[in-house]
């Protein structure tokens, strides 16, 4: 194992390889794949899916960052940020979703005292998707 994916196992959030639950084998063929980085899988997402089928849908309102590559918001090996998110909510939503209910979008988003500084999460539960009749913002 590289020394930066050891690195990666031994952050708060990880995959549990570690803990032997998981080996880099469920994920990674060594002798080589058509797809990238050795994955199991042709894409990214067909690697997570084996294991995170939930996360697959179909669904009625789509995340697009969530079907193109789940690591566009997770690192796969490690991160200090739950669940394996590379940043934390609100940051991480912001950098695709900017000005969206922050302090300088205050006119446009139906934005209150309730929602200033909290996680994005609070309310849009179901980020990766949603068949709710109003799955347009992602909620139960």
């Amino acid at each position: 194992m590289l020394l930066d994916r050891r690195a990666d196992f031994n952050k708060p959030s990880h995959h549990p390889v570690p803990e032997g639950l998981m080996q880099c084998t469920d994920c990674h063929n060594p002798h080589g794949t058509p797809g990238p980085r050795k994955l199991i899988g042709h894409t990214v997402n067909e690697t997570c899916y084996n294991c995170h089928a939930e996360k697959r849908g179909p669904f009625l309102w789509e995340h697009n960052p969530a079907r193109e590559a789940c690591i566009t918001c997770h690192d796969p090996h490690g991160s200090i940020h739950r669940p394996m998110l590379v940043s934390r909510p609100p940051m991480l939503c912001q950098q695709c979703h900017l000005g969206t209910h922050s302090d300088v979008a205050l006119t446009g988003a139906r934005m209150d005292f309730r929602v200033q500084g909290r996680s994005c999460l609070n309310c849009h539960s179901q980020i990766h998707g949603s068949n709710h009749p109003r799955g347009f913002v992602f909620k139960e």
